[in-house]
């Protein structure tokens, strides 16, 4: 079930582990400087985090069963045995979203961490992220690995639970209905239904006779400007 999309139920979760993170900048630097700091409270933020991200992917099946027919790798993975890890949703999801090719801009209050960063590139190279690795470490080997909780590890897996959460479809149609997060240039001239309607035949972006609009989802850490689907035309 989409529930955890079409319900808003995904991003009330990010959003509560990015007020957790928002509410931590107090007591530390949000900086590049600084990415190397590890905590306990780092740890126990990734782990919640990573988690979330887990449960994504795997709601995220849904999806991949309704629009088999556009993608040929889907049905053959589908119906295979492969153990449901991260290699098997790399493998299902990122020809899909491009999940490798996805872009967020980093900033909060006066620092500015990072631009153009993308927390799902190495799916590209047929590797997972760095923090996904120390995620999984932190929470199987806690006391072997707890170092690796960094600041910068952190803030990769709340920006691929982000990214996860703007570009999946049902998510997406909550954020456009029920939140102030997706926003276009022309809002106002625009129908928001035409809008939903054009979402529903996306996976990773817009039309790309849209590109003008200038779509754009954010957060007060998180920006993310949608890129456009050559393949569709409105």
């Amino acid at each position: 079930m989409d529930a955890p999309f079409s319900r808003g139920l995904a991003w009330y979760r990010y959003k509560s582990l990015e007020d957790e993170f928002l509410a931590a900048t107090r007591y530390f630097p949000f900086e590049k400087a600084h990415k190397r700091i590890w905590s306990e409270f780092f740890s126990d933020l990734l782990t919640k985090t990573g988690n979330s991200s887990d449960s994504f992917f795997r709601n995220m099946l849904k999806d991949a069963e309704t629009c088999s027919c556009d993608y040929r790798h889907v049905e053959p993975l589908l119906a295979s045995n492969r153990h449901r890890d991260i290699y098997f949703f790399k493998d299902l999801f990122e020809p899909m979203y491009r999940l490798s090719g996805a872009e967020v801009s980093i900033a909060y209050g006066l620092t500015f961490y990072d631009k153009d960063f993308r927390p799902f590139r190495k799916f590209r190279r047929n590797e997972l992220p760095a923090w996904w690795t120390a995620y999984n470490h932190v929470k199987h080997t806690w006391f072997d690995c707890i170092e690796e909780a960094t600041l910068e590890n952190v803030v990769g897996a709340l920006a691929g639970l982000f990214i996860l959460n703007v570009l999946n479809t049902s998510s997406r149609l909550y954020l456009i209905k029920h939140q102030n997060v997706i926003k276009w240039e022309y809002m106002k001239a625009s129908n928001n239904l035409i809008v939903e309607g054009l979402m529903k035949k996306l996976k990773m972006g817009i039309p790309k006779n849209w590109d003008a609009y200038n779509f754009t989802a954010s957060t007060p850490v998180f920006v993310h400007s949608y890129r456009s689907d050559k393949k569709v035309v409105d």
